[in-house]
């Protein structure tokens, strides 16, 4: 009978030992399925960057390329700037609305340089304009607000990380050297969460140490932006600051500049978070561009916009989060974000900041209210300047009072202070996108799986009872737990991926 019972116990343990290897070759299996980059679709780096040179070069007159570098030691950055200005290049931008736009600050983010180059595409040609705005009253008014602006873009600011990217390296966020760009400003640096992950947010040795953030900060102290755009994917977000406090600065500028944001969430982006960063994703960021612009700059327009994210996408497959895959996927995402940032350009003349350009053009606020608004609102703010030198913002009556539709935005701005209404935060699409994948993470890093021993707990089995008998239900439970956490360990190390939620992921 005790032999029996031992070639039972055997015997079970071989079959637990079958159903662990059989997960191991699941899993290996699953990894090939991780997506890559599709070249027919996406450019590499040296394509995109050779398109933009020819872009330039094919606009002399409206648009300049310069390299602008920085080291540190061996590291070295060449960063590609384009100025664009399409009422013909001049030695002075003092006069005019001012918008400095960063894309590509994450390597593993390629749809954000995609809109880059886009974006100077259609800039450079009045039949591509067309195609987004029409051919009316809309193109006319577009046009004339580009008269009077112009924009400096970083087509991919973090080449070195970019280039990790295409080696195989398809989770890297950060730039050549291991540093997080994006947490290297000098506003509230070196301060860490709870859930800090130094393989995605590691902030550098200290502020301003990366020579990529010296470029940037040397041309935002040169130009002196209205807007700062900084463009990113892993979800669908509009956000302002702040990244390192849960709520929207209580200023002038920052409330406009949050009406602007809404606008384009009601016409263009009808799915995305709108708000400050630090309270919409749920989480702090520390030393940030886009609170550095506003709260050590100035930059009264200051926003990072999220572009894209798919939540289906297990932990590793990091192209297929942050990038749309397939031509179809791809040309919906970039046709979308043109938009809005054509919007963007339209709304200039609503924000007080860059209202005195657009004024002194002869312009209206606001065409979109209708003709008889407008000019309620070109009068109003007329009457204001006179009884009030000093200035207010959009929206005020000539006493100051704000009128209805100022009093519905601060309400609005009053319900949350991330800015976003009662009826939009309760159906946040992007919140529940997020919930789901860490669901799913959580779902795929179960240990094992229950109802392996002992079939469906209801029968008493002379296996069972030999297990029990002979104590060794505990060692194979034990076993199967350890095989599963060798193979996470191993494989997470072997390719440098943290153990963390899928937020830490998507982070901007």
């Amino acid at each position: 009978m005790g032999k029996v019972q031992s070639a039972q116990a055997f015997w079970f343990l071989g079959l637990y030992i079958q159903w662990a290897l059989l997960f191991l070759s699941l899993s290996a299996a699953k990894q090939t399925d991780i997506a890559q980059p599709d070249y027919s679709i996406y450019l590499t780096k040296d394509n995109l960057l050779a398109k933009v040179d020819d872009i330039v070069d094919a606009n002399a007159a409206t648009m300049k390329l310069e390299y602008r570098h920085a080291n540190d030691g061996d590291y070295k950055v060449d960063m590609q700037v384009v100025t664009v200005e399409p009422a013909g290049l001049s030695p002075s931008h003092t006069t005019k609305a001012r918008l400095l736009i960063d894309f590509g600050e994450h390597g593993r983010e390629f749809i954000s340089s995609e809109l880059g180059l886009k974006l100077l595409q259609v800039l450079a040609d009045e039949q591509q304009l067309k195609q987004y705005v029409g051919s009316g009253k809309r193109l006319a008014r577009l046009t004339a607000i580009l008269q009077q602006t112009v924009l400096k873009i970083l087509p991919m600011e973090n080449t070195h990380g970019r280039d990790l990217v295409e080696s195989g390296k398809l989770c890297e966020r950060k730039n050549g050297r291991g540093v997080d760009t994006n947490r290297n400003w000098d506003i509230d640096w070196g301060k860490k969460e709870k859930d800090y992950d130094p393989n995605e947010e590691y902030p550098g040795k200290a502020p301003h140490s990366e020579p990529e953030v010296q470029v940037l900060l040397a041309l935002a102290k040169e130009f002196k932006p209205h807007v700062w755009l900084n463009v990113h994917s892993g979800m669908y977000a509009l956000f302002t600051p702040y990244d390192h406090k849960p709520h929207v600065p209580n200023t002038t500028d920052a409330r406009a500049a949050l009406r602007m944001l809404q606008r384009i969430k009601e016409t263009i982006c009808t799915e995305c978070v709108v708000g400050s960063g630090g309270h919409s994703v749920g989480y702090l960021a520390h030393g940030t561009a886009t609170d550095y612009m506003f709260e050590v700059l100035g930059v009264p327009m200051p926003f990072t916009w999220e572009i894209y994210g798919d939540a289906t996408a297990s932990f590793d497959d990091c192209f297929k989060m942050f990038n749309p895959l397939g031509q179809d996927n791809y040309d919906r995402v970039v046709t979308m974000w043109v938009k809005a940032l054509l919007q963007l350009l339209e709304l200039l003349p609503t924000h007080p900041a860059t209202w005195p350009v657009f004024k002194a053009a002869g312009m209206d606020r606001d065409s979109s209210r209708g003709g008889e608004q407008a000019q309620a609102a070109k009068q109003r703010s007329q009457e204001q300047q006179q009884a009030d030198p000093s200035g207010g913002g959009p929206g005020s009556t000539a006493d100051g009072a704000p009128d209805k539709q100022q009093q519905g935005e601060q309400q609005q701005e009053k319900d949350g202070d991330e800015g976003v209404s009662r009826r939009g935060s309760n159906n946040d699409s992007s919140s529940s996108r997020t919930e789901a994948a860490e669901e799913t993470i959580s779902i795929r890093r179960a240990p094992g799986s229950p109802g392996v021993v002992g079939g469906n707990g209801s029968s008493r089995s002379s296996s069972w009872g030999v297990l029990r008998q002979q104590q060794l239900l505990p060692l194979l439970v034990g076993l199967g737990g350890m095989v599963a956490l060798v193979y996470l360990v191993t494989r997470r190390r072997s390719e440098g991926l943290p153990y963390a939620r899928v937020p830490v992921r998507t982070r901007k």
